[in-house]
């Protein structure tokens, strides 16, 4: 295999190619009730591994759906399922495969994992005669690669030089700006913004939606619920996430609690859930 390296000036000004030590991963989190609701319905996570030679992150935001019983079941039930299989399944599931093997390994995965819940939370709630559904938003990484997978209307960004949103709200207003029939701004203010068109468990079939990229340089990646950026605007997000802010986890979970208190004092009602992860590589050499 092909050795990975970077380009870099030593001491002297000379451009060198040096060896990759690998993807490096810094994350925080913090979920808030926020300032109305009496139980936090969000739940997430980030697990990482090192498997046969690989760096793997996993980093989910889970939001029980508003206006059903028991959202605080789905959501971190759904956590739950997806931290056993990281702990306990993938890598078993990778070993003897590489490359394009191992892509289709981890999406198989994920999928396999979120149609079970599905499943589950769905027949729970027949069983009960109530309502239960949760959103997901979900990344994984495998070194220079990532999968998103998508349930919903939380959010996964990535900060890489510019902001981009990587995943697409499954939510009617989104839909409506997507035809052309609302625009974004109006969006932000719909008394409809929080229908969603999916959620796990809230109907026997569920289409899962996935992204796929590369992470060519330093990049940021925030997950969260809606309740997170209902009061920020893009350009508020694009300087909150900018990489340089983010040196260690202690100054990840600053930047964190200044953001959720910001829009807790800007009036948002619903819980709120905030994942970032940076991603960067390091070299092997000194120079």
């Amino acid at each position: 295999m092909e050795e990975k390296t970077i380009r870099i000036l030593d001491r002297c000004g000379v451009a060198r190619q040096i060896p990759e030590d690998g993807i490096r991963f810094i994350s925080e989190m913090q979920t808030d009730m926020g300032i109305c609701r009496k139980v936090n319905q969000d739940a997430c996570c980030v697990r990482m591994m090192k498997t046969g030679g690989h760096s793997l992150l996993l980093a989910a935001v889970c939001d029980g759906v508003g206006g059903m019983q028991e959202g605080d079941y789905a959501s971190k039930s759904t956590i739950q399922s997806l931290n056993h299989w990281f702990d306990y399944t993938i890598g078993r599931e990778m070993q003897g495969k590489d490359g394009r093997q191992i892509m289709d390994c981890l999406h198989s995965g994920i999928e396999s994992c979120v149609q079970a819940q599905n499943r589950m939370i769905y027949e729970y709630a027949r069983e009960n005669g109530i309502q239960v559904g949760t959103t997901l938003t979900l990344l994984l990484i495998w070194d220079r690669e990532y999968i998103t997978a998508q349930v919903g209307d939380s959010r996964a960004y990535c900060m890489d030089g510019e902001l981009r949103q990587i995943t697409e709200d499954q939510s009617f207003v989104a839909q409506e700006v997507r035809a052309g029939r609302l625009s974004s701004e109006a969006a932000k203010h719909d008394k409809r913004r929080n229908i969603i068109l999916q959620c796990i468990g809230g109907a026997k079939s569920l289409r899962v939606v996935y992204q796929a990229g590369r992470i060519e340089r330093d990049a940021v990646f925030l997950l969260c619920s809606d309740g997170f950026i209902h009061e920020l605007s893009d350009g508020e997000i694009k300087e909150w996430m900018k990489p340089e802010f983010f040196s260690d986890r202690a100054a990840m979970k600053r930047r964190l609690a200044d953001a959720v208190s910001m829009v807790k004092a800007r009036g948002e009602r619903d819980n709120i859930t905030a994942v970032l992860v940076k991603a960067y590589y390091m070299p092997v050499l000194d120079v």
